[in-house]
């Protein structure tokens, strides 16, 4: 469990275990190719989907995309990541937030607010949790790896 705190509105705890069903993840490939999400809209003429939505309401985290397109194998040996605009966004930093300091025992990188769009967090490679106390990997991914840091502990907004 990572908390997003600082100067933000609405402090979040992020589970990364959870976001193998997360709709929104990608694999490093997709990544490296410039997909951000795995989110695909929804279209009116989709009818199962569709009416799915509407009798039983959108679900957040979304998950119809996974649970149509559930591929067993490729959750078992995948590379994935996670792009973190969403739930910075969701945190609401401050009017005067311009950095997030992302730190691990060891030491602090901090990003800058502006480069949110392209800050990717790694929770699993090859199928499998990255640490066994679940934290993740962080790097900014604008034609090629930049700002790396392993083994995330703290997010924080300043």
């Amino acid at each position: 469990m990572i908390q997003i705190q600082g100067n933000v509105k609405f402090p979040i705890t992020l589970d990364p275990s959870t976001w193998i069903f997360d709709d929104r993840k990608v694999t490093i490939e997709e990544m490296e190719q410039g997909q951000k999400s795995g989110l695909k809209s929804i279209k009116f003429k989709d009818n199962r989907e569709w009416n799915r939505d509407i009798l039983e309401g959108a679900s957040k985290p979304p998950t119809l995309n996974s649970e149509k397109k559930f591929k067993k194998q490729a959750l078992l040996e995948g590379t994935f990541v996670i792009n973190m605009e969403p739930f910075i966004v969701n945190a609401e930093p401050g009017d005067n937030a311009s950095v997030i300091a992302l730190s691990n025992e060891d030491s602090t990188e901090e990003i800058a607010l502006s480069d949110l769009t392209d800050l990717y967090f790694q929770f699993s490679k090859e199928g499998k949790r990255l640490y066994e106390d679940g934290m993740v990997d962080a790097f900014v991914y604008r034609d090629g790896y930049k700002q790396r840091i392993n083994h995330v502990t703290s997010i924080e907004v300043k």
